[in-house]
């Protein structure tokens, strides 16, 4: 599947995933709930791009076969390298380059702090605990601490970083790392807060104690641009358990989704049904040929045939084209190239309505005589 679409459609998944947990989720003290619907809903965004749904409804299929078609005209030099790079693709894998690093950087950083325990520490890392012990009221941080570490809240932490590594130009990431983030110290402050006596007197200690600064990738104790949210809901009362009905919303919304984004990525080259009449460039194919060695460049000293399988949409632009047997990387590209930037065709016509067809033909590329 081609790169760009795949982060288009992961990103419209996690964010209507999002936007969903933001509008009718987040408010609810479930938070456990919620915290498996954040990862769930990251889950999901990765892998719902990648089905194919096409076997569901199969598009009309009509081959293309071209056994002589030249598509190196005569004058055009030869046209390799930088040319064919895609520069988005090329600052893409430096943006992941650079955010590994960066996350390499804060991993080292947090296992070197964990050896030291500085006054007002608190916090915690996978199953280490670094805590001051001469803190007041350090049974309360210690029991906080512990939801963390029994939970495996790090976890967490690591997957969004990762995310972050191959999603980093997705806003939406960074928003689901600091509700996963909230999460964690709900519920660690829920647990604390019974230990303390009572919400208000465990309210005052996240108030009124002084604590030192915490490495990025911990579970802090203390965060101070999540201060007003943790209050918040340590006032806010228990959600009663009828409001679990938003979360079987989220089903029809999931199958939506699937539906929508395997659709769009899927390979429809399947079925036989017997069109009233099929796709047709304007001029016939032999026009379409014409089209293709004029558009083409030379782009490799390779010799052969390259299948490419595309979709006629019913308004006779060109979609889907992918690689069915390649050739090389740069033929490939460019046979991608010049048949995704067709003119429009006459759509196929089923019942007298315009239809979606699926076609497959073969550019072989050869010296012209």
């Amino acid at each position: 599947m081609n790169l760009m679409l795949y982060f288009f459609l992961s990103g419209i998944s996690l964010t209507v995933l999002y936007l969903f947990y933001k509008l009718l989720l987040q408010r609810e003290t479930f938070f456990f709930v919620n915290r498996v619907y954040l990862l769930s809903s990251i889950f999901l965004s990765v892998l719902i791009p990648t089905l194919d749904l096409s076997f569901l409804f199969a598009l009309p299929k009509i081959d293309l076969v071209v056994s002589t078609l030249s598509v190196i005209p005569d004058g055009k030099g030869l046209l390799l390298g930088a040319e064919h790079i895609n520069p988005v693709v090329v600052i893409y894998w430096i943006g992941v380059i650079i955010n590994a690093i960066i996350l390499s950087v804060k991993i080292y950083g947090t296992r070197n702090v964990l050896k030291l325990v500085k006054k007002g520490s608190a916090f915690s890392f996978w199953k280490t605990k670094v805590i001051d012990t001469d803190i007041e009221n350090f049974e309360i941080i210690d029991a906080h601490e512990n939801v963390h570490v029994r939970q495996y809240h790090t976890l967490d932490i690591l997957l969004l970083e990762m995310m972050k590594v191959f999603f980093w130009f997705n806003p939406v990431i960074y928003y689901y790392r600091k509700c996963l983030v909230c999460i964690h110290e709900f519920l660690a402050d829920e647990q604390a807060a019974k230990l303390a006596g009572s919400k208000k007197q465990y309210a005052m200690t996240l108030f009124l104690h002084n604590f030192s600064a915490s490495p990025m990738l911990s579970n802090s104790f203390f965060n101070n641009n999540l201060l007003e949210e943790r209050i918040g809901m340590l006032q806010r009362k228990k959600s009663n358990s009828s409001r679990l009905w938003k979360y079987v919303l989220t089903l029809p919304m999931i199958i939506t989704l699937l539906l929508f984004c395997s659709f769009g990525s899927a390979d429809f080259s399947r079925g036989n049904i017997k069109l009233d009449k099929a796709a047709n460039f304007p001029g016939g194919f032999e026009a379409f040929s014409r089209y293709l060695v004029k558009a083409a460049q030379k782009v490799s000293d390779k010799r052969g045939k390259v299948k490419v399988s595309f979709i006629v949409e019913t308004d006779g632009m060109v979609s889907h084209v992918k690689i069915e047997n390649g050739l090389d990387k740069a033929s490939d590209l460019e046979a991608l190239r010049i048949v995704g930037g067709s003119p429009k065709w006459e759509p196929a016509i089923l019942n007298g309505e315009p239809v979606r067809s699926s076609y497959q033909m073969g550019i072989n590329f050869a010296e012209n005589k």
